[in-house]
């Protein structure tokens, strides 16, 4: 049984202050010279622990440690996790469950409990827009279990081909039932037993720190075929360091193992023997425009000007200082169907912007994790102010924008999007621009309406094979780059820095998984 409890930090503590003890107690060195069963990482603010409600990549990590999914990433496809073997249709999958698994308080693992927290994750009225990313826009499986067979299966009323990956992403994690019991208490983090996964939430300080500990009898790990090699540790500690400065200090000094940094603080581990930094391909950063009426984005002239008004690689360079990526697509160049080059895309033409912008009145929210505190956003209101807009900017934190973006479509007109796209594939951006707007259940951020787009995109479902598929799915991105609908910016990296003893491995370009170990 865990002890978990929630603990409210005293206002006069310090993040910093509270490392400092954790470096004190911990020691430093080398995991074979202090003998440490615990890893040390860092996290922004989570805003639930209901795998179901995730919003941003905190959340996604922490379902990930928690809740184990029926399949995961590697570098070869797709492993299995919970599910042995499987079969799938665009329109219907079925899934063999592993025998012997167990949640957190002993309870087994059967295909019924899959059952019910699948059906769980794909409830209407939810306001998360994940299953429609897993299960097609229409988001309604029938979901069937058969325990005697062992077997779990999904069928969709429409073709959605990319299903099996979307039972990869860790929302979709394995609920148990003292979890489904109580959702107040699973989104709170209060509830025991809810696991499915490796490790229980033991305590937390909101906003200041998640332990988490390796459960005695878990020994569900995927059947990875790339070498995951190390030792998991028996305590994960993830602690919030908003500071990028201030995180690489901690590195060095021994009080964290693994952790996030920016561009900006990558020299500094330059010729420090044994550590390590990590540069992986991480979120798509895209600009969307409310195209709803009161919106001066109604109007595609005014569209293009934004477009016209930046210098994309300019953004690049203050927001990641050369370890991003100028923008071909949606999606990065690793990820399939993505184009080398699209000449569609508007090039910066300064008087243009200026003829279309000057004294249009522009709400700019934006995700402060756009480089260091923002500073990509800074970039782009500054150069429409350049261009004689008159911009209102919210550079805020994740939850505050999502809430935003999704839950007052009236309360802004411009929004850069940090996609993290863990589908790793083309669908699951243009599901952002296509079908019903976010209000009425849908994923239609802006309330795009473009004909061709919608139909490039129900090509791409039913396309008879990958050639055909990509197609269509090229087709949609570029209409809606035609009528400046969205302006691709870049695909910026995600850093990791290892001190010596500590790994970290991403596989298969899977965002919401970081393999933790500690060397052996």
């Amino acid at each position: 049984m865990s002890r978990r409890h929630p603990i409210l930090a005293a206002a006069a503590i310090t993040i910093t202050a509270g490392l400092a003890v954790t470096g004190c107690t911990a020691g430093s060195g080398t995991p074979s010279e202090t003998g440490t069963d615990t890893i040390r990482t860092t996290i922004d603010i989570p805003a639930s622990f209901d795998p179901t409600l995730t919003q941003s990549l905190p959340d996604y990590v922490l379902a990930r440690t928690s809740y184990d999914t029926l399949v995961r990433k590697d570098e070869s496809g797709l492993v299995p996790g919970l599910a042995t073997e499987w079969t799938t249709t665009p329109t219907q999958g079925v899934f063999t469950i592993r025998e012997g698994a167990t949640c957190a308080d002993g309870t087994e693992i059967t295909p019924t409990v899959v059952k019910n927290s699948l059906d769980y994750f794909a409830r209407p009225g939810s306001g998360s827009v994940v299953p429609g990313q897993v299960f097609g826009p229409a988001a309604s499986p029938t979901i069937t279990a058969d325990d005697e067979a062992g077997t779990v299966t999904i069928d969709l009323a429409d073709a959605w081909p990319d299903m099996l990956t979307g039972l990869s992403i860790s929302s979709t994690g394995i609920i148990c039932p003292t979890g489904l019991a109580d959702p107040e208490g699973l989104a709170a983090g209060t509830v025991e037993g809810s696991e499915s996964g490796p490790y229980v939430l033991e305590s937390f300080e909101p906003g200041v720190r998640y332990k988490y500990t390796l459960r005695d009898d878990y020994d569900a790990w995927p059947e990875w075929t790339s070498d995951v090699t190390g030792t998991p540790a028996k305590n994960l500690e993830y602690v919030v360091s908003a500071d990028s400065t201030a995180t690489a200090n901690l590195v060095i000094s021994d009080q964290l193992d693994i952790a996030k940094i920016q561009a900006q603080t990558m020299d500094r581990f330059e010729g420090m023997d044994g550590y390590e930094v990590a540069v992986n391909r991480f979120s798509d950063f895209y600009l969307i425009f409310n195209e709803r009426d009161g919106s001066p984005f109604t109007d595609q002239t005014t569209r293009l000007g934004v477009a016209q008004a930046i210098d994309r690689a300019m953004f690049e360079e203050v927001t990641s200082l050369g370890t991003g990526e100028i923008a071909t697509s949606l999606a990065s160049s690793s990820i399939a169907c993505v184009p080398a080059d699209n000449s569609l895309i508007p090039e910066q033409d300064v008087a243009g912007a200026s003829a279309a912008l000057d004294g249009v009145k522009i709400r700019f929210v934006a995700p402060n994790i756009v480089g260091a505190a923002g500073a990509g956003n800074e970039y782009i209101a500054e150069a429409l102010r350049a261009a004689g807009a008159e911009v209102v900017i919210e550079n805020t934190d994740v939850g505050t924008w999502v809430g935003k973006v999704f839950g007052e479509p009236d309360a802004w007109d411009l929004t850069l999007f940090a996609d993290l796209n863990f589908l790793g594939s083309l669908t699951s951006p243009l599901t952002s621009f296509v079908g019903p707007v976010v209000m009425e259940g849908g994923g239609n951020v802006g309330a795009v309406a473009n004909a061709t787009a919608e139909e490039q995109f129900a090509a791409s479902l039913t396309a008879a094979d990958e050639e055909a598929r990509c197609t269509a799915l090229n087709g949609a991105v570029d209409a809606l780059i035609e009528n400046t609908d969205v302006f691709p910016l870049i695909n910026d990296a995600f850093i990791y820095v290892q001190r010596p003893g500590f790994t970290v491995q991403m596989l298969g370009g899977s965002l919401d998984d970081p393999i933790f170990r500690i060397a052996e």
